[in-house]
């Protein structure tokens, strides 16, 4: 397995994390990769989602709606 050395970690980070493996009975080392293994699940299902909107998007009659667009329809609609 490979090392992971990190620099500069928020102390409120660290407490945080420590918390959190205190109370599932994991060593702080586990807990950190518990988390980045959580958060690259939840990356790759992101990216997934995001292909699968430009499939969409590229289906539409007249092409794809500019992004743009997109974005601010959804600004105008959330205010």
């Amino acid at each position: 397995m490979a090392t992971l050395t990190l620099h500069d970690i928020p102390d409120d980070l660290v407490v945080g994390l420590e918390q959190l493996a205190l109370a599932r009975g994991r060593s702080l080392d586990h807990q950190v990769i518990e988390c980045l293994r959580r958060e690259m699940k939840e990356q790759a299902k992101a990216l997934a989602w995001l292909k699968d909107v430009e499939e969409l998007r590229s289906q539409l009659p007249g092409g794809p709606i500019p992004i743009e667009d997109l974005v601010a329809a959804t600004e105008r609609d959330s205010h």
